[in-house]
């Protein structure tokens, strides 16, 4: 039996556990509502990218392997108590969308005191540890980055991803709801099958292994800063005559001037160079990307600028 649901009114939240800032995400249920899988999941760069028919089809093929296998072994059931969008706000809201559920839960963990920047890094690819899924087949290895946690235990390209933290994989979505739970640093047990043989070992999760581009998620909109400044790239003669490279970012900071960079001590006519001390290769235009990107609100920043030929360093706070 198919059913859509385009609100989320009075859905189980503890049971339909997913990434809300997504377009769709598809469960598959057992006749006593157990999850068997899940397919879904995006990307920064593209909502669909990682989607397809062929995919869908392969993760509801394994699903129905899944419910052959539980009328002989139960699969284990959700045992924490129901929770609703009610509960998260106090009472009953209609016409809820689906990155609304994450702003309210953040909403919910700083009323109670216990929100922190962790919570921001929710549903990780798994791409973050170096395991990039075959879009058609999502258990499959498509490629292992160079020096990865995947890497450095033997995972190849067209390996099997079995389990992950003991969640049993067959899509990008299982993968993310697997990591979703991984601890922001220590290891994660995966099963992974090469040929006919099947390994185990633990993947090591360094310190910010959760980290990823939050500026596409409308969720977290408020956590993404502005660059607070802007201008004109400097011209091939202007860089040669203050010895800058062709590519590196260099542009005049132009009028107005943000209250954030004047409070910083930036200057009309400043050549802005980055933050942090570090050479960036791209244009002022890129340089806002960039800044969403790789920082949030509040981060306090270096602002590298060049002014009459003397570079100084002044500290700005993002907004």
């Amino acid at each position: 039996m198919l059913v859509r649901l385009p609100q989320l009114e009075g859905i189980d939240l503890n049971r339909f556990q997913f990434d809300y800032d997504l377009t769709m995400m598809v469960f598959f249920l057992g006749p006593d509502g157990q999850v068997y899988g899940r397919y879904g999941g995006r990307d920064g760069e593209d909502p669909e990218a990682r989607l397809s028919l062929a995919g869908l089809r392969y993760a509801m093929q394994a699903a129905l392997r899944t419910h052959e296998r539980s009328e002989k072994t139960p699969v284990a059931k959700i045992v924490e108590r129901p929770k609703f969008i009610r509960d998260l706000v106090g009472g009953r809201r209609d016409c809820v969308h689906c990155h609304q559920i994450n702003e309210m839960q953040h909403a919910a963990l700083k009323r109670q005191g216990r929100w922190t920047r962790d919570h921001l890094w929710r549903y990780p690819l798994p791409d973050n540890l170096g395991i990039v899924l075959k879009i058609d087949q999502g258990d499959v290895v498509e490629r292992v980055t160079r020096d990865s946690p995947a890497a450095k235990i033997g995972i190849r390209p067209g390996d099997v991803i079995e389990r992950l933290a003991g969640h049993p994989i067959h899509s990008l979505a299982d993968a993310q709801f697997a990591l979703d739970g991984a601890p922001k640093s220590g290891t994660l047990e995966v099963v992974w099958r090469h040929q006919s043989k099947t390994h185990r070992g633990q993947l090591t999760l360094s310190e910010g292994w959760r980290r990823t581009d939050l500026s596409w998620r409308r969720s977290l909109q408020w956590v993404v800063p502005s660059a607070r400044l802007n201008g004109r790239d400097l011209k091939p003669q202007e860089r040669t005559s203050r010895g800058l490279t062709a590519k590196q970012l260099a542009f005049w900071e132009g009028y107005p001037i943000s209250k954030e960079a004047k409070a910083a001590g930036v200057r009309e006519g400043d050549i802005i160079l980055g933050f942090d001390g570090k050479k960036l290769d791209m244009t002022a235009y890129q340089f806002l990307s960039y800044v969403r990107a790789k920082y949030l609100v509040d981060d306090q920043v270096t602002v590298d600028v060049l002014r009459d030929n003397k570079r100084l360093k002044l500290s700005m706070k993002l907004r």
